[in-house]
């Protein structure tokens, strides 16, 4: 995908030149024009360029005004703006274009070399910049995709049921009195309060007891291990 450039400037003969120059490059982009910031605004929230070129004196809305206003939008905040002007050409203007959120300042007259490397290198770190931020957006996924399986864990170990304590259990038929004073099989009270299941058969006592043919037979004749 080709890197797309909005060019900002109220005279038609200078935008033209700025788009001359970015034509030369060897690299392919996909240039936008505006001749005033207010279209450079719509143009912004629309195309969402990867970089702006934008000149400082304009009028409505000069190059300041055009940053504070992409950074007000959460569309447009994060597009890098490269501010040129040969009036505002002190430290001081350069110090007042960063602290607006230019990430770079060029003075007039452009020199085309300069100008294209300063694209080159914007672009790069914008690209950059936005691996970054989208291995941290992967990363942040993870963290809440990790503390979501662990709060589900969490909850199932508190929802698995434990027996603990003093459990009252009738000393002749051994059934077991629950919290509401019911008294039930044994089978059935484990299976309300654990995770375990019964499968049933007779030791060799009971089957004496109850099943003496048959506690003899198996006593004779043992089953093949």
């Amino acid at each position: 995908m080709k890197p797309r450039i909005l060019i900002v400037d109220d005279e038609p003969e200078n935008l033209k030149s700025i788009v001359q120059f970015i034509e030369t490059s060897e690299l392919p982009y996909e240039i936008y024009q505006a001749l005033n910031g207010e279209a450079a605004l719509e143009i912004a929230q629309i195309k969402l360029p990867d970089l702006i070129i934008s000149d400082w004196n304009m009028p409505h809305m000069d190059g300041l005004e055009l940053i504070k206003n992409l950074k007000a939008n959460e569309s447009t905040r994060e597009i890098p703006v490269i501010m040129f002007t040969g009036v505002m050409t002190t430290s001081e203007h350069l110090e007042l274009a960063l602290e607006a959120g230019a990430v770079d300042y060029i003075r007039k007259p452009l020199d085309p070399i300069e100008l294209l490397a300063r694209i080159r290198t914007v672009l790069q770190l914008s690209d950059s910049f936005q691996k970054v931020k989208k291995q941290k957006q992967q990363l942040q996924d993870q963290n809440q995709l990790l503390e979501k399986k662990q709060a589900e864990l969490q909850q199932a170990l508190e929802n698995i049921k434990t027996l603990r304590g003093l459990i009252p259990i009738c000393a002749h038929c051994k059934k077991i009195r629950d919290d509401e004073g019911f008294w039930k099989q044994v089978e059935t009270y484990v299976s309300e309060h654990t995770l375990a299941t019964f499968s049933h058969g007779l030791c060799p006592t009971c089957m004496k007891e109850h099943y003496p043919d048959i506690y003899q037979s198996l006593k004779e004749d043992p089953p093949e291990k």
